[in-house]
Order: structure tokens, then C-alpha cells, then sequence
């Protein structure tokens, strides 16, 4: 990708874990979704790559400006607690669609630059050792990244990955350095 409105380290640093794993034996497959603003479709806010490594799901999220998908997802300006219950929102879905009843939903998103992320997701069957890949997208980077963002003004601390785990309409959060 050689978008002069991305940063280029960050492809960089992809393409050279996607060369380490392939050397590795690792089966490797790559797609791309452009997101677009809403309100302005020619207006490409961020890219996902989503990276099928060994059959499981991680999402890097690549933004041309920090913070520029806010606004047209409706997640500018809200506060600490706001920002929970749309991500409590969002962990619901996902867990409903798992179609089982006794599920937790885990996702981790950690910062790789001030404009993108990765993001892996899974499903885990509480006390049982079945866990299964879950695709996670770019709202779930924007709403995580903004909670850590508001994590980091009130504790004035560099936290870089944020743990969430949803189970039963509980949904608790894990900042880790």
C-alpha cells in the first residue's frame, strides 16, 4: 500500500510480520476493507487489514488521522462512561450472535501507533477450553482506542493495550503498559 495518506512505517511493519510468519509455515491471508465516512463516501477515514493467521481473525485498523473517525461515528466528545455502555452495546451483539448461552466475549486491541491498532477478538466457554476466533472491525478499535485515550488523561499513564471482556451483560476492562 503505498497511500501517501497512511502512515507508511505501519506497512512497513506489516508486511514485514506477514514475511516472518510465512517463513515460518504460518498460512497467512490478507484482506482489505476501505471505511469511508458515513456522510462522505469519497472521504477514506481508515483501512482494515484483516489478517487470517493459522485460521484465527486479527484486525489491524490503520487511520490517516488520529481521532478522525470520531466524529462520523457518532463517538466524539463522549465521556468515560458513555463510551462503556456503547462498547457494552457492541460486546451484546456479538455475544447474540454467537447463538450460545453461556459464552464470554474477549476482545484486545493494542495501540501499534498513534494511528492504528490490532485488534483480536474470541469467543471462550467459561471453565471448558473452547475458544474460536471472532472478527472484530474498525468501531471496535475506535471505541476502545477512545477509552483508552480518556484512561491515559486521567491517570497520565502510556497505556497501549486494552483488554475487554464481556459476559452475561457484565463488561469489564483491562489497561496494561
Amino acid at each position: 500500500m503505498n497511500d501517501p495518506g497512511m502512515d507508511l512505517e505501519i506497512w512497513k511493519q506489516l508486511k514485514k510480520k506477514w514475511t516472518v510468519l510465512d517463513a515460518s509455515g504460518h498460512k497467512v491471508k490478507v484482506d482489505f476493507k476501505l471505511i469511508a465516512d458515513p456522510n462522505n463516501e469519497e472521504n477514506i477515514l481508515a483501512i482494515d487489514v484483516i489478517q487470517h493467521i493459522d485460521g484465527k481473525s486479527v484486525t489491524e485498523t490503520v487511520q490517516r488521522n488520529a481521532g478522525e473517525g470520531y466524529a462520523p461515528l457518532g463517538i466524539a466528545n463522549l465521556s468515560q462512561k458513555a463510551l462503556v455502555e456503547v462498547y457494552k452495546g457492541m460486546m451484546s451483539q456479538l455475544r447474540s450472535q454467537s447463538k450460545l448461552s453461556d459464552v464470554d466475549v474477549i476482545v484486545t486491541m493494542l495501540s501499534t501507533s498513534s494511528t492504528s491498532g490490532e485488534l483480536r477478538g474470541h469467543l471462550e466457554v467459561p471453565n471448558a477450553p473452547v475458544q474460536s476466533s471472532v472478527l472484530v472491525n474498525y468501531q471496535h478499535y475506535y471505541v476502545l482506542n477512545a477509552l483508552r485515550e480518556k484512561m491515559i488523561e486521567q491517570v497520565s499513564r502510556g497505556w497501549s493495550k486494552v483488554k475487554a471482556i464481556y459476559h452475561s451483560g457484565d463488561l469489564e476492562f483491562h489497561f496494561e503498559y
